[in-house]
C-alpha cells in the first residue's frame, strides 16, 4: 500500500472524516424517509402546502437568476473586452458574493434598499414627498433584489473570461466576409459564450435555491417560504424530523442536478476557452471622442459601473456609517459616536438586543466562537481539500472509479447547509455527552461546507505546475513524499493561501447549519446579529456586522492577493 500523502493511508484520513461529517450524518437524514417508506414521501409531497413551497423555491430561484444575469452580463462584457481605470478593483470586487455573510446582506439591504433607509431617504429629499418612494421589504421584490444584488458579480467573474478570450481568428474571417453584427453576434459570440452563460446561471440558481438568511429575514413570513425556511422550522420549531427530510432530501435532489450542470458546463468552457487561440485584443473605454464628442457606448457602461457600484457598495456603507451613529434626542439628527463599539467590550449581562444594545459579553462570545469554530474549520478544511485535490490532479486509483469519486468529493457543494444540520440533528443522541456540548459538529459542518472551494483553489494552482518537475524529481530518486514537499506545494502555496481564507470568511458568515446546531454559549457573530435584527436594534447589528465584515475583508485581501480560482 503507497504511503504517499495523496495515495492509501495517506487518502485515508480525509475520507475518513468526510464519511464521519458528511455522509453519515446525510445518510441519517435518508434513512428517516426510507424508513417512512414511500407512503411517508406521498404524504409529505402531496400536501398543496408543501408543493406550494416547492414550486415557489424554484419561481423565485429562476427569477432571481435571470435578474442576476441581467445585471451581471453588462458587467462581465466590460471586464472582458474593455480596459479602464479601477478594472481590477471592479474585477476583484466580483469575489464578495463568495466571501461575503448573507446576514450581512440582509442587514445592509435593510439599512440601505428599507422604508426609511438611505436610498429612501436620498429619493424622499430629492422628490419632496413624506412617503418612502420605494416599499419593497419583506415581500417577492425584496428577495429578489437582494438575491440579485449578492449573486450578480458571480455572473460577472465567470462570464468575463469567455468575452476575453472571444476567437479573434474567427470573428476577422466573418468580418473579412461581411457578416453584419448581429450575425456576427449570434453565430460566433453567441455559440463561444453559452457555456459560460449557463455554467455561471446554473450557478446561482444554485445558490438562490439553497438561499436561507435572506429568505428567513426578508420574506417576511411563510407566504414566501422556501424549501430551506421550512426544514429549518420543521426541525427546530415543530420538531417533525420526517416530513423535514424529505423537504430536505427533495430539495437536495433538484441541487445536485444543477450541481452537476455546473461541472459539466465549466469543464467544456474550460475546452473551449483552450482551443480558440489567438483572443480579441481589449479596448479602451473611450467616453468622448477626440472631439469631445460623448461616445453612447462608453458613457452608457461607465453609468453601469456607477450604479453597479452603488447597488454593490451602498450596503455595505450603510452598515459601516450606521454603526458609527447615534441619536441624541427626540427628532435630532444623528451624531457620530463610537458608543456602539464600546458597549461591544463592555462587561454588562443580558441578550442580544436587550436595553437597546448589544450585551457586551454576548458580543465577545460571539466573536470568541466565530475565530475558533473558523480557525478550526481551517485547520480541517485545507489539508482535507488539498489532499483531495492532489488525489484528483494525479489520478491515483483505478480510471473507472476518478469521475465518480471526484464528483463524491464535490458532493457538499450541492447538499444544503440546513439538510447537513438536520443531519447532525439526528446524530447527536448517537454520541457522547462530551460531544453533545462541544463544538466540534459546528466547526465539522463548516469544515465540510468550505472544503469544496479548497479543492478548486489549489486543483487550479496544480494545473499550472509542469509534470515535468515531478518527473525529473523522480528520475533522481526522490519519493512520492518528497516531491510533494519540494515540488508540489511551494508551487501551490498560492492556491492553498487563498483555499484556507475561503474556509475561514465561509466559516465566519455561515448560519445555515449553525443556527440548527448552536446551544447556549456557542452563539457565534452572524447568530447574534440575527437576533439583533429580530429585535430591531439595528445599530447594535450593524456594530457587530461591522466587525464581522473587516474579518471577511482580511479574508478577501488574502483572496485577491492569492487568486488562483473560483467556482
Amino acid at each position: 500500500m503507497k504511503l504517499s500523502p495523496t495515495g492509501g493511508l495517506g487518502a485515508a484520513a480525509p475520507l475518513v472524516f468526510l464519511l464521519l461529517f458528511f455522509y453519515l450524518p446525510l445518510g441519517l437524514v435518508l434513512g428517516e424517509v426510507v424508513r417512512g417508506g414511500g407512503s411517508l414521501i406521498l404524504e409529505v409531497l402531496s400536501q398543496p402546502y408543501y408543493q406550494k413551497i416547492l414550486r415557489f423555491t424554484l419561481f423565485q430561484a429562476g427569477v432571481s437568476t435571470i435578474f442576476a444575469l441581467m445585471l451581471g452580463l453588462p458587467g462581465g462584457y466590460l471586464l472582458g473586452r474593455f480596459r479602464f481605470p479601477g478594472r481590477n478593483v471592479v474585477k476583484s470586487l466580483s469575489t464578495l458574493p463568495f466571501v461575503l455573510p448573507s446576514i450581512l446582506v440582509v442587514l445592509g439591504f435593510v439599512l440601505f434598499f428599507g422604508n426609511n433607509g438611505a436610498l429612501n431617504r436620498f429619493l424622499a429629499a430629492t422628490f419632496r414627498t413624506s412617503e418612502p418612494p420605494l416599499k419593497i421589504l419583506y415581500s417577492f421584490k425584496a428577495i429578489i433584489l437582494a438575491h440579485g444584488f449578492y449573486n450578480f458579480p458571480i455572473i460577472m467573474r465567470l462570464t468575463s473570461p469567455a468575452w476575453m478570450n472571444l476567437p479573434a481568428n474567427q470573428i476577422n474571417a466573418a468580418r473579412s466576409l461581411g457578416a453584419p453584427p448581429f450575425r456576427l453576434f449570434r453565430t460566433v459570440t453567441l455559440p463561444h459564450l453559452i457555456p459560460a452563460l449557463l455554467a455561471s446561471a446554473s450557478l446561482v440558481f444554485l445558490f438562490c435555491f439553497m438561499s436561507f438568511a435572506i429568505i428567513l429575514v426578508l420574506g417576511g413570513g411563510p407566504q414566501f417560504s422556501t424549501l430551506e425556511v421550512e426544514v429549518y422550522r420543521l426541525a427546530k420549531f415543530t420538531l417533525d424530523l420526517p416530513a423535514a427530510a424529505v423537504l430536505g432530501l427533495t430539495g437536495t435532489v433538484i441541487t445536485l442536478a444543477f450541481l452537476y450542470l455546473n461541472i459539466t458546463l465549466e469543464k467544456r468552457g474550460s475546452a473551449l476557452l483552450n482551443r480558440t487561440g489567438a483572443a480579441l485584443p481589449l479596448r479602451d473605454l473611450i467616453l468622448r471622442e477626440r472631439g469631445r464628442k460623448l461616445r453612447p457606448r462608453g458613457v452608457v457602461l461607465g453609468a453601469y459601473l456607477l450604479v453597479t457600484g452603488i447597488i454593490l457598495l451602498g450596503p455595505l456603507l450603510a452598515v459601516v456609517i450606521n454603526s458609527l451613529q447615534i441619536k441624541t434626542g427626540w427628532g435630532a439628527g444623528p451624531e457620530w459616536s463610537l458608543k456602539w463599539y464600546v458597549q461591544l467590550f463592555q462587561n454588562r449581562s443580558g441578550t442580544p438586543g436587550a436595553a437597546g444594545a448589544p450585551g457586551g459579553p454576548v458580543s465577545l462570545e460571539a466573536l470568541k466562537n466565530s475565530l475558533t469554530f473558523a480557525l478550526g474549520a481551517v485547520a480541517l478544511g485545507v489539508p482535507l481539500g488539498t489532499i483531495l485535490a492532489l488525489w484528483t490532479h494525479r489520478k491515483e486509483g483505478p480510471s473507472r472509479l476518478r469521475r465518480p469519486v471526484e464528483l463524491l468529493f464535490m458532493l457538499p457543494l450541492g447538499v444544503s447547509p440546513v439538510i447537513l444540520g438536520l443531519g447532525y440533528l439526528k446524530l447527536l443522541p448517537r454520541l457522547p455527552e462530551s460531544f453533545r456540548h462541544g463544538g466540534l459538529l459546528i466547526t465539522g459542518a463548516h469544515a465540510v461546507i468550505a472544503y469544496p472551494f479548497v479543492i478548486r483553489s489549489v486543483s487550479a494552482s496544480l494545473h499550472r505546475v509542469s509534470p515535468g518537475l515531478r518527473r525529473a524529481a523522480a528520475s533522481l530518486g526522490a519519493s512520492p513524499g518528497r516531491i510533494l514537499f519540494t515540488v508540489d506545494l511551494p508551487l501551490i502555496k498560492a492556491g492553498i493561501f487563498s483555499g484556507a481564507a475561503f474556509v475561514f470568511a465561509l466559516s465566519l458568515g455561515e448560519i445555515n447549519a449553525t443556527i440548527l446546531l448552536a446551544r447556549s454559549g456557542q452563539t457565534t457573530l452572524p447568530l447574534a446579529i440575527y437576533r439583533l435584527i429580530g429585535a430591531y436594534n439595528f445599530h447594535g447589528a450593524c456594530a457587530l456586522g461591522t466587525v464581522l465584515l473587516l474579518l471577511c475583508g482580511a479574508a478577501f485581501i488574502i483572496i485577491d492577493k492569492f487568486e488562483e480560482a473560483l467556482p
